[in-house]
């Protein structure tokens, strides 16, 4: 596990191409290092009128990803996603596969 800074390259609300099901937060970080990096859909939940989860068990995930986008936007002192474009962050990666962020609360 490694900590990468860097900034948020891109933030949408919206489905993922590939797996069009889901939808929520996606957001790609430009790394200090030179690399870049996508939240892998961490943010998203399965939206299909086919899923098969008990009602109770997706509302809690349809909650968690909504307080998850929220926080973010809170924590970044913005008010929409769009404004998420280059505000400082913290990567984690575990080898070069994204785990996590946070927001730099500390330089905003």
């Amino acid at each position: 596990m490694r900590k990468v800074l860097g900034k948020i390259k891109s933030a949408e609300f919206g489905r993922i191409s590939d797996y069009p099901m889901y939808i929520g937060l996606l957001l790609t970080f430009s790394l200090s290092d030179g690399g870049v990096v996508g939240d892998g859909g961490k943010h998203c939940v399965n939206a299909s009128s086919e899923c098969k989860w008990e009602n109770e068990d997706k509302g809690e995930t349809y909650i968690k990803a909504v307080t998850d986008t929220y926080k973010t936007l809170v924590d970044a002192k913005v008010m929409s996603v769009s404004e998420l474009i280059n505000v400082p962050v913290e990567v984690t990666l575990d080898g070069n596969m994204f785990k996590d962020f946070r927001i730099l609360t500390e330089v905003l």
